[in-house]
């Protein structure tokens, strides 16, 4: 293998490290210091035949392909930034109506309000603000480039509890061991083993009928094993309560589906079911960068190609 092919190989194999960011940016490697040593080795091998070709040792085709590595390198300085002075990757959840910090971006997330369909859609929105500045806007699906960070959501288990008493009065959920504590939205940050399989957990309370409930959050999956659920409701997520006095005496078990009440404890209680998003912010390449340096390399290769001299026609051979 000729300088000519090896550095176009290297350049390859170092962009598509480099998109990588863009396509999994949550990936421990792009902040190990292997991820930096290989993009600078790719880049030492790229800088010495761009060098060698513009002395024109590789011919018309290699002063063209010195270009290509001219795009290549700002790829690679993208992915080099990114990874070495980007935000490590963090997976922030809160609860609706709350705010995180968010020092690294000089910014902070506002997590929007959530009621019980909201939930049940999964459609909240997360707002990134900066005195200042215009609102940015994380919707569920969208991505948002902030220097060498990268910044969408990812929807999380979720549900939306109503408590009515015996007479039907509404009654006041608590979380005292959740960080909003008259917060009526569980996000099921615990895990509870059950039959050896884990599964989300969360715990409410209601002070005014004095009751403890956990509640255990069963995937469509899981539902659809379950024989004691009705038929119409196992092809979708449901949660399971366990309700306790103050004292620590169990007063019932039940599994609710999404939107339906069921009554336990001396509880009714309903579950809208759904999800409410995390924010996650990661290291990833400026765009503008990456995408300039793909068009630099992609034009450069083709317009090597016109240099390649035709092959010589085979003459015929007469006898």
């Amino acid at each position: 293998m000729n300088a000519r092919w090896f550095a176009l190989i290297v350049a390859i194999v170092a962009i598509a490290l480099v998109v990588a960011q863009d396509i999994v940016p949550t990936t421990a490697l792009f902040h190990a210091w292997q991820y930096a040593l290989a993009l600078a080795l790719a880049a030492f091998v790229m800088v010495a035949y761009a060098l060698s070709a513009q002395r024109g040792e590789d011919g018309p085709i290699g002063k063209r392909l010195a270009i290509a590595h001219v795009g290549a390198l700002v790829v690679l300085g993208a992915g080099l930034a990114s990874g070495l002075l980007g935000p490590d990757t963090d997976t922030i959840v809160r609860t609706p109506g709350t705010v995180a910090p968010l020092p690294d971006l000089g910014r902070a997330a506002f997590f929007s309000a959530a009621d019980g369909a909201a939930v049940a859609r999964g459609d909240a929105h997360v707002l990134l603000r900066k005195r200042g500045e215009g609102d940015i806007d994380i919707a569920p699906g969208a991505k948002r480039y902030l220097a060498n960070s990268v910044i969408y959501t990812q929807p999380t288990h979720a549900a939306f509890i109503d408590a009515y008493d015996t007479s039907g009065n509404h009654v006041t959920v608590t979380q005292p061991e959740g960080s909003a504590f008259l917060s009526p939205i569980l996000l099921f940050r615990s895990e509870a083993t059950i039959a050896g399989k884990k599964l989300p957990f969360d715990t409410f309370r209601t002070p005014g009928a004095k009751r403890v409930i956990r509640a255990i959050y069963f995937s469509a999956k899981d539902t659809a094993n379950m024989n004691h659920v009705a038929e119409a409701d196992r092809n979708a997520p449901t949660v399971l309560f366990a309700v306790d006095d103050d004292a620590g005496k169990t007063l019932g078990i039940a599994i609710g589906a999404s939107g339906k009440i069921v009554n336990v404890g001396g509880l009714h209680l309903r579950a809208n079911i759904g999800t409410y998003p995390a924010l996650v912010v990661a290291s990833a390449p400026a765009p503008i960068a990456l995408i300039a340096g793909l068009l630099i390399f992609l034009a450069a290769l083709l317009w090597s190609a016109f240099a390649i001299p035709p092959k010589p026609a085979l003459r015929e051979a007469h006898g």
